[in-house]
């Protein structure tokens, strides 16, 4: 028949479990209990100090005498199971073994000692019981994390453009990078615009960063479709910074202007400001190829690319970085690790057919979306911007395309 050991460890000898066998040895002055431990017999560990009952373990293996470890000769082989600590004091109204409920730890002054099987079926209870609360805990944890982020996969950001939302299932997943890439004239900035301004109309603050164009230009740009950006900065909804004229060695008029030198350490510190300043939502970035220019080769360029993307995602940002294809070139980027780091990718080009020229977009990549991969004409608009044709799908090969 089994019987039921309390195991007492000091504070300072103390190891947790990292193994569920062990062998464990005792002082020679316990010799003459260890020796009663049998196979199968089940044993509490409880820790001094902290006066916890940290242990539930099966013997395994029978008594033996080490005589190269002489401090602790006598052990026993154990396997232990998986149990979550208790703490003794609440128990000790409860356990007959231990007669002096008032100086109850004078109870816990031997290294082991056999306890009544009751006693000990309380603990062992208390053990396992403290475990599966744990567990489930954790799966309820877990449970939440997942609903958590169901819950934000269905989560968009829409972008306002006619057509493309239907396209991504309502717009941009939340809090993701999106790489729109493409020649110059194909409407990247447009796209752009569009889409930090239908935020900025919808309570999300946006920031554009402006590498190549002018801030005047920029604002130039969507007076022609109607849209006042002057409106929206002095609602301090929107802030542009300027880097084209800083980058240029020029003294730049713009309140939000990144100071030179340029460094990668200036513009991430820059951003974040800019984030926090007006809690914003939607950021811009256009466009890594001016951006990359500042750097000395393209590793320093692809270390500067991670690093401001996960400045973006760290702030719950949905952010669109822009780039360009080189000619000749099988990516969709300059540096090629844009389209890595980035949750979407949207190529938008220029082709021609016949005598005219015309404009298509495609949804190369789109984390958490269930989206076509073809071409889809859009046009843009004087009055309303880029609006896509989702009806109109767009073949042509290589040598139609013009930029």
């Amino acid at each position: 028949m089994a019987r039921y050991w309390l195991r007492v460890v000091d504070y300072d000898e103390y190891k947790p479990v990292k193994s569920t066998g062990e062998v464990i040895g005792f002082q020679d002055r316990w010799g003459d209990s260890v020796k009663r431990i049998k196979e199968n017999d089940q044993i509490i560990t409880y820790v001094t100090r902290i006066s916890e009952f940290t242990g539930l373990s099966i013997v395994t293996g029978g008594y033996r005498f080490d005589k190269k470890d002489p401090a602790h000769p006598h052990k026993i082989k154990v396997e232990h199971l998986d149990v979550s600590p208790v703490p003794a004091k609440p128990l000790i109204p409860q356990l007959t073994f231990v007669t002096n409920k008032k100086r109850w730890y004078v109870h816990f002054n031997k290294s082991i000692y056999e306890i009544p099987a009751h006693d000990f079926e309380k603990v062992k209870r208390e053990l396992l019981d403290r475990r599966r609360g744990k567990e489930a805990g954790e799966k309820k944890a877990d449970e939440g994390r997942t609903r958590k982020l169901k819950e934000e996969i269905s989560l968009r950001a829409p972008t306002g453009i006619q057509g493309l939302d239907d396209i991504l299932e309502g717009g941009f997943p939340i809090n993701s990078t999106i790489l729109i890439t493409g020649g110059p004239g194909a409407g990247k900035t447009i796209l752009c615009l569009q889409f930090l301004l239908y935020g900025v109309e919808h309570g999300e603050p946006g920031v554009f960063i402006s590498m190549d164009e002018r801030p005047d230009d920029l604002r130039k740009e969507a007076l022609k479709f109607g849209w006042d950006l002057t409106k929206y900065e002095e609602e301090g909804k929107l802030v542009i910074v300027d880097v084209s004229y800083p980058r240029s060695g020029l003294p730049s008029k713009e309140k939000y202007q990144l100071e030179m030198p340029f460094t990668l350490d200036m513009i991430v510190r820059k951003v974040y400001e800019v984030i926090s300043e007006i809690g914003a939502k939607r950021v811009i970035i256009d466009s890594l190829p001016a951006f990359g220019l500042h750097f000395e080769d393209e590793a320093e360029v692809r270390i500067a690319i991670h690093r401001l993307n996960n400045l973006l995602l760290s702030s719950g940002c949905t952010s669109i970085i822009t780039s360009e294809i080189i000619p000749g070139n099988e990516g969709v980027s300059r540096f090629g690790v844009e389209e890595f780091i980035a949750r979407g990718i949207i190529l938008m080009e220029i082709y021609r057919e016949g005598k005219e020229f015309h404009r298509a977009m495609t949804v190369l990549k789109m984390r958490e979306t269930n989206y076509e991969l073809r071409r889809f004409g859009f046009k843009i608009d004087p009055k309303q911007g880029i609006v896509v044709l989702p009806h109109k799908v767009v073949f042509f090969d290589e040598a139609s395309r013009f930029i």
